[in-house]
């Protein structure tokens, strides 16, 4: 059996008839073996815990040698199960008292296999809930250094240029402490541009549910867009208080269009905060790295000929997709800290918020902040109406005594379904001339006021399905600035799949009063798509805007496993003029790799390599792995073979030359699964348990030691000292009368864990006993399933 309940099952064997047994030919003794079910070995375990269907988390559990959960302080308090009087009684004297000696009413689920410990305990057992009654697996240490790379080339009559952009982050893990600091490089027709974006150290508090911050930060204060600086923070940890993981951007998305093969940067307060390049046609960003809710993102699409165009996503667009918000307190104070040759003022500041939520619809915010010739009062609501409408609405107002200026800002949005196929949203912004936030302080005359710099910001969108016919959407936004400038996009998009492994779609936007030189006007895409298969599909495109006129194409695009992908492409212009792409994606177990080629009729030639990774440096070496490491991440030890694949929540990863491996990314205080894929274990390896599960506490370095045994699997044609072979169904036992097999066909006895010079003991029918001596190699073959051998069993 798999399981064990309690006190139902795990105190009765099952009694088999001796009798029975050997008349079917089966050897009594094994009744003895087979009689118990599984169980936990006698002392201290480390499992995980659930009480009443609730996860709570890894825990350490102590059990007899009955292999029965003894009850102590520690587990009840990491249960939640108030303490009887005799169970610190039986823990004064050393004793173990089982937890269904202590609750007789309970039912204890034991899964040693799966090291798991599951109880089922009376409601009036339990004690009141309390916050933090979980437990979370903490510790670990651990450097690592984060790189990214990309490497853009062009050619065109004899003349070269180069794009190079290299991002860095060095940090260290230890006692739940997390320090990280970000540095980027980039380099473009001659001017080259280095910057140190941030350097900070970071712990939770769990029980109070608090993160601290201190360095080189980015304001993070609800309402208040502070951009960076230098000094302390203390803001709620939102992965506690809800229990999910989702960060700062994770909600966001950025919506656009590229005329080309092209190269997006998306820039906030002034610094590159993503750099990625895109195919031709819509693309959509995703979990950007954001600096903070409150600044807008410029987003600029460098097109392969040479032209760009930006456009602005507003701030309150941001926060459309995000949650409520943490309830509770933000404190910071610092110093202002200005990037590059930014030479303003650098005032000392301090900023509190709070955060209420008043019933399950009403989420409040105040903000305060002073710096010294500059104040900043402001407040926010978030309301929802009905189960299908939001509203939020928010208003800063700010006085800068040192020019004598005040002014607000206020942004409201509403976000609605209106029935189970449409949903609309709108959001609006108005920011008055002498509103200032906390980096404009010590506002520059002879910069002057950046045109970027929006005064008025609107943004509605309606979203609809119609089954079969596909899915609509329309979104307008308009962006206006302090010297009366304004640029307004228009966008409508349609997508169907209503035949089976084909997908159409179409989109259309319009850009106007655009500042920006080969501005596209109105551009049209159109795209339809043909699966292939479960990784392959092949997409025809046509697609129209002012500057490139009509172009056609086709691109065929394939996953072919978890290492390797390519995408090839043609494109055609009305002229005549064909273009031709090609990108491989790869993961070469160790790092990710992206390379690409383009070649356009007019003669141009294009190249990119982009490589990103990380490297885990801890007390056993130097991990590789093909993914960044993030704030909370594992190592994982598998014996000492190479190219063992296991899946994590970032991705697929393989084991180095001594067995190991890291999980990139796990989940702050929630579940995170490590699992090895056995199909590329060694044939000479078995795995204990395949599987493992934790749930980490923030800053921690989580240990996955997966156990694996030699598995030397060895066929054995067993023989008697006559000449026959030894009957089927006789049991097979060490030297210490352990039962290892049993002869599972006439003379063959199969070994998953066979030894040089081992000697096994079998108990014939007729009651008589042999012996026999395995003489096998000392070194296994491991390209085989199994190996062969024979025996005689000489009798005892």
């Amino acid at each position: 059996m798999a399981a064990t309940l309690g006190n139902v099952v795990a105190d009765e064997g099952v009694v088999f008839d001796a009798q029975v047994l050997k008349a079917r030919g089966i050897d009594p003794q094994l009744a003895q073996y087979f009689r118990l079910a599984p169980r936990f070995e006698q002392g201290l375990r480390r499992v995980t815990l659930e009480v009443n269907g609730v996860a709570e988390g890894r825990i350490h559990a102590t059990f007899n040698e009955h292999g029965e959960l003894c009850v102590d302080s520690s587990l009840l308090a990491s249960a939640g199960i108030h303490a009887p009087e005799r169970t610190l009684e039986a823990q004064d004297i050393g004793a173990c008292l089982s937890f269904t000696q202590a609750f007789p009413e309970a039912v204890v689920r034991l899964l040693p296999g799966r090291e798991e410990v599951a109880l089922r305990v009376p409601t009036h057992a339990l004690l009141s809930p309390v916050p933090m009654q979980r437990s979370f697996s903490n510790g670990g240490s651990a450097g690592l250094l984060n790189y990214d790379a990309l490497l853009v080339s062009r050619e065109f009559n004899g003349q070269s240029s180069q794009y190079r952009n290299f991002n860095t982050e060095v940090g260290l893990n230890g006692g739940d402490w997390l320090v990280r600091s970000r540095q980027s490089y980039s380099a473009y027709e001659g001017v080259r541009r280095a910057e140190h974006l941030y350097a900070y150290a970071e712990h939770t508090w769990e029980k109070q549910q608090t993160r601290m911050q201190f360095g080189q930060l980015t304001l993070a204060a609800p309402l208040l867009a502070g951009g960076a600086f230098t000094g302390v923070q203390l803001l709620p940890e939102t992965a506690l208080s809800t229990l999910t993981n989702e960060g700062i951007g994770s909600n966001t998305v950025v919506e656009g269009v590229a005329y080309s093969p092209a190269r997006v940067e998306v820039r906030q307060n002034g610094v590159v905060i993503y750099a990625t390049l895109v195919p031709s046609g819509p693309f959509t960003l995703s979990g950007l790295p954001l600096l903070s809710l409150n600044l807008d993102l410029d987003v600029t699409v460098h097109e392969d000929g040479g032209s760009q165009h930006q456009f602005t996503v507003p701030s309150a667009t941001l926060r459309r997709g995000s949650n409520a918000g943490p309830t509770g307190y933000t404190l910071a104070a610092g110093q202002v800290r200005r990037f590059g040759s930014d030479d303003r003022e650098t005032p000392l500041f301090a900023a509190a918020t709070r955060s209420w939520q008043w019933g399950a619809s009403t989420h409040l915010s105040a903000a305060l902040m002073g710096a010294g010739q500059y104040q900043a009062v402001g407040w926010g609501l978030q309301q929802a109406l009905t189960d299908r409408t939001t509203i939020s609405a928010q208003h800063v107002f700010s006085s800068t005594a040192a020019v004598q200026l005040r002014g607000s800002q206020l942004q409201a949005s509403i976000s609605t379904a209106i029935n189970r196929r449409l949903s609309a949203g709108l959001t609006a912004s108005q920011q008055t001339e002498g509103f200032r936030t906390l980096t404009d302080t010590a506002w520059n005359e002879k910069r002057k006021a950046p045109e970027s710099r929006a005064s008025q910001q609107l943004s509605a969108s309606v979203n609809g399905s119609l089954d079969k016919l596909g899915t609509l959407g329309a979104v307008v936004s308009r962006n206006a600035t302090v010297n009366g400038r304004a640029q307004s996009r228009l966008g409508l998009s349609w997508s169907s799949s209503a035949f089976k492994d084909t997908h159409f779609s179409l989109r259309l936007e319009k850009s106007l009063g655009a500042s920006v030189q080969h501005s596209p006007g109105t551009a049209a895409f159109a795209s339809l798509s043909f699966t292939l298969g479960p990784r392959r599909s092949l997409s025809h495109y046509a697609r129209h805007d002012r500057v490139n006129g009509l172009r056609t194409g086709a691109q065929l695009s394939e996953q072919v496993d978890d290492t390797l992908g390519y995408t090839i492409g043609v494109d055609r212009a009305a002229a005549g003029q064909s273009d031709m792409n090609g990108r491989l994606s790869l993961l070469p177990r160790y790092t990710s790799v992206d390379l690409g080629y383009s070649h356009s009729g007019a003669g141009a030639t294009g190249y990119d390599a982009a490589m990103r990774g990380g490297l885990a440096i801890h007390s056993n070496g130097i991990t590789p792995s093909p993914y960044p490491l993030r704030d909370t991440f594992g190592l994982v030890k598998i014996g000492e073979d190479a190219g063992i694949k296991l899946r994590t929540p970032q991705g697929p990863v393989w084991t180095d030359s001594a067995g190991r491996a890291v999980a990139a990314s796990l989940p702050a205080y929630r579940t995170g699964r490590i699992e090895i894929d056995t199909a590329s274990l060694p044939r000479s390896i078995d795995v204990l348990n395949g599987y493992q599960e934790v749930e980490a506490g923030r800053g921690s370095v989580q240990a996955f030691d997966f156990s694996v045994i030699s598995a030397r699997r060895v066929l054995l044609m067993a023989r008697r000292a006559d000449g026959r072979p030894v009957t089927q169904g006789v049991g097979v036992y060490d030297d210490d009368q352990r039962y290892l097999t049993t002869v599972v066909d006439t003379g063959k006895i199969f070994l998953i864990d066979a030894r040089p010079e081992m000697q096994l003991r079998l108990t014939l029918p007729d009651g008589a006993s042999c012996r026999l001596n395995v003489s096998l190699a000392q070194k296994s073959e491991s390209s085989v399933l199994f190996e062969t051998a024979e025996s005689v069993c000489e009798e005892a």
